[in-house]
């Protein structure tokens, strides 16, 4: 009877912690290769892109979105021709006390958000607010009549 020998490879594992690991690494490659002279990298150049959520309820629809950091002056809401678009700016304060910024992770420019609105959004009692970062928007249901019915007569000729 023959010996046999199985040689097989060492096996290399691709565990999700090497891929974050090469993740960070592309991530920090990418932010030398594409950052300009001030200290800006491309990520801030990019349009701000605020999170948005949408729920009905009976009476309506509630529309929240994060806006940390941004004051009423920056943001402005507009209705027209059943679509509703909210736009705004958040600027990037520079501190001009000597420090330069390494990293910079949080969004600065501007945005524009459109919604088609369905129908039944009462559009004239539509009310914002802006509280601790996050914009409401409450967007009402109109008033349903209540059905009402009748017998129609019949007439012959």
């Amino acid at each position: 009877m023959r010996n046999l020998v199985v040689r097989t490879r060492p096996r290399t594992f691709v565990t999700p912690w090497t891929l974050d690991s090469m993740h960070r690494q592309l991530e920090n490659w990418m932010d030398r290769a594409f950052s300009v002279s001030n200290g800006e990298g491309l990520e801030r150049r990019l349009t701000l892109t605020p999170r948005i959520d949408i729920a009905e309820t009976e009476k309506g629809y509630e529309l929240t979105a994060d806006l940390p950091g941004m004051r009423d002056k920056d943001v402005d809401i507009s209705v027209s021709n059943d679509v509703l678009t909210i736009t705004g700016e958040r600027s990037f304060e520079q501190e001009s006390d000597g420090r330069s910024v390494h990293l910079s992770e949080r969004g600065f420019g501007t945005f524009k958000r459109s919604f088609s609105l369905p129908d039944e959004v009462d559009q004239d009692q539509i009310q914002a607010r802006l509280k601790n970062g996050v914009l409401a928007i409450f967007l009402p249901k109109t008033e349903e009549e209540a059905p009402t019915s009748r017998q129609i007569k019949v007439k012959t000729s």
